[in-house]
């Protein structure tokens, strides 16, 4: 009866098959029927009994499947096949360069024409009122030398000059209201000066954060494809190494040891092929493709007929 014990399949020498697309191996031309053996013994280890693909009684062809890591293969088959696609996908990823930010509108210089037109009608208003208080201060000045002048005359002269007066503090707040428009106009523009210098240095950093971010999401697939790719080469490898074993003669098992188990975990099982009538053609009498390397054959001088 078979040990079921779990794992995978390994001969004792390591057999190597293409990764994706194996292919056939070499046609072997069994030796003549004067040196093939009568008994063959082959040693497999095995981690999952289910791998061994004979038992006790099984008759077989040359080239028929003794032990094959089926499981891991498939497990690793379809790791192959997330890797591949995992592969396609980073190395067909898209990653956007980022655009130059965009150059905005040139600031403009203000003329100031109508403030400086509203300076310059203010001041000849201003001074016009100081020209009228001067005229009237002399006027004054004359009539105060009068001798029976009436005081009333010079009373109602004295209210005209206040007037000028006040006349003159509202063309003097005219003219400091129309600095002060040409000042605020200036000011404006210095805001939307500073504010588009300020907007331009933003949108530079903007744009080389961007590109960092872009360089390093570059870097970062190509980590991840160099990876991916090494992971791949890792289970290429691992399933170049799963070994097959084949019969390279036509016979029947007659026994099957299990020897003992291996610190990795793999078990040790020595099948005895008795080989019949030591040819090496099958019931068709074509030459079918024997074993890959993982064998070893001790011939004894038995053949394949029942022990009495």
């Amino acid at each position: 009866m078979r040990h079921i014990i779990s794992g995978a399949v390994a001969t004792v020498l390591t057999l190597t098959i293409p990764a994706l697309t194996p292919s056939p191996p070499e046609q072997i031309t069994q030796p003549e029927t004067d040196t093939a053996p009568s008994r063959l013994t082959i040693s497999v280890a095995v981690a999952d009994p289910d791998d061994l693909k004979v038992s006790v009684g099984d008759r077989l062809s040359v080239g028929d499947l003794i032990a094959d890591r089926t499981r891991e293969r498939q497990r690793l088959e379809a790791q192959q096949q997330q890797l591949v696609l995992a592969l396609e996908r980073l190395q067909t990823a898209t990653i956007s360069t980022p655009l130059p930010p965009a150059t905005p509108p040139a600031v403009l210089e203000p003329t100031y024409l109508e403030e400086e037109a509203a300076i310059a009608r203010a001041a000849a208003t201003v001074e016009q009122a100081q020209q009228a208080i001067a005229l009237k201060d002399r006027e004054l000045s004359y009539l105060r030398a009068l001798d029976n002048l009436n005081p009333l005359i010079l009373e109602h002269e004295q209210v005209k000059r206040q007037e000028l007066e006040q006349q003159l503090e509202a063309k003097l707040r005219d003219y400091q209201l129309a600095l002060g428009q040409r000042s605020t106009r200036e000011y404006q523009h210095s805001i939307v000066s500073a504010e588009t210098v300020s907007a331009q240095n933003r949108d530079a950093l903007d744009y080389q954060q961007q590109w960092l971010t872009y360089e390093q999401r570059l870097r970062d697939r190509d980590y991840q494809v160099s990876q991916s790719q090494l992971r791949l080469d890792d289970v290429n490898n691992a399933i170049a190494n799963l070994a097959v074993v084949r019969s390279p003669y036509a016979g029947r098992i007659r026994q099957v040891q299990w020897l003992g188990q291996n610190p990795d975990g793999s078990l040790d099982v020595e099948l005895t092929l008795l080989v019949r009538d030591g040819s090496g053609e099958n019931s068709t009498g074509t030459t079918l493709p024997g074993i890959e390397p993982g064998l070893s054959s001790h011939p004894n001088g038995e053949s394949d007929r029942p022990e009495s």
